[in-house]
């Protein structure tokens, strides 16, 4: 990576919302108050009226653009052409990115109306006229995140990321460009996620892995080095107790400047609700602000470099990387690998592995799997915007694909939570009964645990007083505790020794529930347990999602 100027990394804030004034007051607001570049997306690229308007009062020879257009990018970059021949920019001055992506689009959205073909000679036109016309501006995008939303892991992350770049370069070859011409008109994009070393190593993994593709195609990289943006990503976001977004947003951010990014994008806390507020735009964008000016991290050129760790790290993804790359090329190329379906199954594996770990909380959600708020109050956003995509040319037949499903982590915990909010809407509030047996010493540990088991899929865990304090010791009381409850169902909550002691003569109280559970790995005591009416048995290992679905 090289030194950044004064420090800082080009802060780069998204504005995606369909009405044009709206767009145009998030434009404005985020670049008077710190944020140095656009993204824009959705409804931003309706028409060039819209274009237009959002962009009203932003200077355009200081303020660079960057476009998520989809399969029509040629039409969204002759609208920002000529909007800066409107506006009188010199075509020396004008800065951005027209994110001419068709295989990421078509990873994305899994089809091209005008054919993958004729999209990736349109885009190395577009590249050409680019290279010759305006410097400040690169064409093309190599957007990897796709393949990360959906679950893939890093190595498959940046493999994806050198063969739709190679497929890219071999384009721009085909339509004249030099080499380092051609590596110049490529901004990647990757995904930075609060899994902080594994994101600073895969960032300077990605510079290292394009380095030495662009050079085996002849480029010469010092005088094209590669352009990385770092986008926090969706799938570590939460909808449930959305504050802890901020937290992930910091950490992702963090470890995208640690690993050299160039941009930053950081997403509101609330995005996952809807359409971010202020609040959530002012911490997505002070964030990094407080990164650089406050903690001035971006003045230590590879600040990680010489950690055994993070180079080891590195080491290891960029073997990895390359790798999968080597693979996918030999198997004909990533078009080949999107249009099998051999990337999607690659993707999916990646993916349902990490569901599993979620699943039994060995990757806890904090927030959502773990410490759960279920009385928590969520920030008011308004509706997100929808604007279908820019038309693109048909060409002689569409591509077509399975495309990569986004993914979050939390959402099957969050389809719980939902269920329980409707069954709490209609007037039955799903509860579970804490069956404490013994002091407060010998059933705290389960029950708390017991309680955060519960409730991270919406259902309240309450006990009577006696319950919280003394605990239970007599079949009587306890049976006429939980009838008071209201609760259907009861845990019954107690050390190994205690159990092995007075299960069999409290749990029969408890028959009444619906289902009743004992937080604990039972062993030896198994079949006593369940012959005195324990339905199912609750510990760290046991699948969560599972339990709770149950």
């Amino acid at each position: 990576s090289t030194q950044r100027p004064a420090g800082m990394w080009d802060v780069r804030s998204r504005v995606a919302v369909g009405d044009a004034a709206v767009a145009n007051a998030v434009a404005l607001r985020e670049l008077e108050r710190g944020a140095t570049s656009l993204e824009l997306s959705g409804g931003t690229l309706a028409d060039p009226a819209t274009l237009s308007r959002a962009l009203e009062g932003v200077y355009l020879d200081l303020a660079p653009v960057a476009f998520v257009p989809g399969a029509g990018f040629l039409t969204t970059s002759e609208w920002l052409m000529q909007l800066w021949s409107e506006r009188g920019v010199p075509d020396s001055d004008a800065a951005g990115c027209f994110g001419a992506d068709p295989i990421g689009t078509l990873a994305r959205t899994g089809t091209l109306p005008q054919g993958v073909e004729r999209a990736l000679a349109d885009a190395a036109g577009l590249a050409a006229m680019t290279s010759s016309r305006y410097p400040g501006v690169r064409a093309l995008c190599v957007d990897a995140t796709a393949a990360a939303e959906a679950g893939a892991t890093e190595g498959t992350e940046l493999a994806t990321m050198l063969s739709v770049g190679a497929a890219y370069l071999r384009s721009m070859a085909a339509a004249g460009l030099t080499a380092d011409d051609a590596a110049g008109q490529v901004e990647i994009v990757l995904g930075a996620d609060p899994d902080f070393f594994t994101t600073i190593a895969k960032l300077r993994a990605a510079r290292r892995l394009w380095a030495t593709m662009a050079e085996a195609c002849g480029a010469d990289v010092a005088a094209a080095p590669p352009r990385i943006v770092a986008r926090t990503l969706n799938r570590s976001m939460s909808r449930r107790d959305p504050w802890v977004n901020m937290l992930r947003v910091t950490s992702a951010a963090f470890a995208a400047v640690l690993g050299g990014a160039d941009t930053v994008i950081t997403l509101p806390f609330d995005a996952e609700l809807g359409e971010p507020a202020e609040l959530g735009r002012r911490m997505a964008r002070n964030t990094q602000l407080l990164l650089g000016e406050e903690s001035g991290i971006g003045r230590v050129l590879d600040p990680a470099g010489g950690s055994w760790y993070v180079e080891t790290l590195t080491d290891q993804l960029a073997i990895e990387g390359w790798s999968q790359f080597r693979t996918i090329e030999g198997s004909g190329g990533v078009l080949e690998a999107l249009e099998d379906g051999s990337l999607a199954a690659r993707v999916h594996r990646a993916r349902d592995n990490r569901l599993g770990r979620v699943a039994t909380r060995k990757a806890p959600i904090t927030g959502v799997s773990e410490f759960p708020n279920i009385h928590e109050e969520l920030p008011e956003v308004a509706p997100r915007s929808a604007s279908g995509p820019v038309a693109a040319p048909e060409g002689a037949e569409p591509t077509r694909c399975e495309p990569l499903a986004p993914v979050r982590w939390a959402q099957e915990f969050e389809a719980l939570r939902d269920a329980a909010d409707r069954a709490s809407a209609a007037g039955e509030p799903p509860k579970v009964f804490l069956a404490n047996l013994g002091s407060v010493a010998t059933h705290t540990a389960r029950a708390s645990w017991a309680k955060n088991f519960f409730e991270a899929g919406g259902i309240e865990a309450v006990t009577s007083q006696r319950g919280a304090t003394d605990g239970f010791d007599d079949p009587e009381t306890l049976a006429a505790d939980f009838a008071e409850s209201g609760a259907s169902m009861a845990c019954v909550c107690s050390s190994d020794a205690l159990y092995a002691e007075r299960a069999a003569e409290m749990v029969p109280a408890l028959r009444d529930a619906a289902r009743v559970y004992l937080a604990g790995n039972p062993g030896e005591q198994r079949e006593a347990l369940e012959a005195a009416g324990t339905d199912e048995f609750i510990h760290v290992g046991v699948d969560v999602l599972a339990s709770l679905r149950g």
